[in-house]
């Protein structure tokens, strides 16, 4: 990639979880994806890529870019609309990409709370010196009472330095207003009741 386009991102984002999930196969070959690629190709439905081989390939690439040019791997994890597999979506997928020694220092941000898997990201956040959350999307997507209970579970094991708020929100400034607003809130409660 040219270094001029490089240093103007800040992050890179995946949904790997929507296409087949988060059990990446880490072995998948660059000959298995341009077969893979063919066969999208061939069909040509832009929208959605049908391909295990070629999503798992674009995400290790992904990693490995990221990687070299010390930015965060940003990854949906947990709810989402109707497209997502939910089961498919839990964090502990992840386990072969965090246990590869190629992507060791990469800076994996697991989104969304990974919600309701918030515990599973918790713990690969006290394991994995790479991993880091954010709670965004679950406020205000979740009633309050989810939003302290998904917060207090990423706070169980997790490092307090790992753990970041984003508002996920778009299009609407009230939706940036009330995820910073609601965050405060929970934020607060959590810590006062620890």
């Amino acid at each position: 990639m040219n270094v001029t386009v490089a240093g103007e991102i800040v992050g890179l984002k995946s949904i790997a979880a929507y296409y087949f999930g988060l059990d990446i196969n880490t072995n998948v070959t660059k000959m298995e994806a341009e077969e893979a690629l063919q066969q999208v190709l061939s069909v040509w439905k832009p929208v959605l890529v049908a391909n295990k081989n070629l999503v798992d390939y674009i995400f290790l690439i992904s990693l490995e870019f990221a990687q070299s040019h010390d930015l965060p791997m940003q990854i949906h994890t947990g709810f989402g609309d109707r497209g997502l597999n939910l089961r498919m979506s839990n964090p502990l997928y992840l386990h072969n990409i965090l246990e590869d020694k190629r992507f060791a220092k990469c800076r994996i941000v697991l989104l969304h709370t990974s919600y309701p898997f918030s515990k599973e990201a918790s713990y690969l956040a006290s394991l994995y010196s790479q991993v880091y959350l954010d709670f965004g999307l679950a406020i205000p997507k979740l009633s309050v009472h989810g939003m302290v209970s998904a917060v207090k579970d990423l706070l169980e094991q997790a490092p307090l330095n790992k753990v970041m708020f984003s508002t996920d929100a778009y299009a609407f400034p009230e939706l940036f207003y009330l995820g910073a607003k609601n965050a405060r809130k929970v934020v607060f409660t959590v810590l006062r009741d620890s």
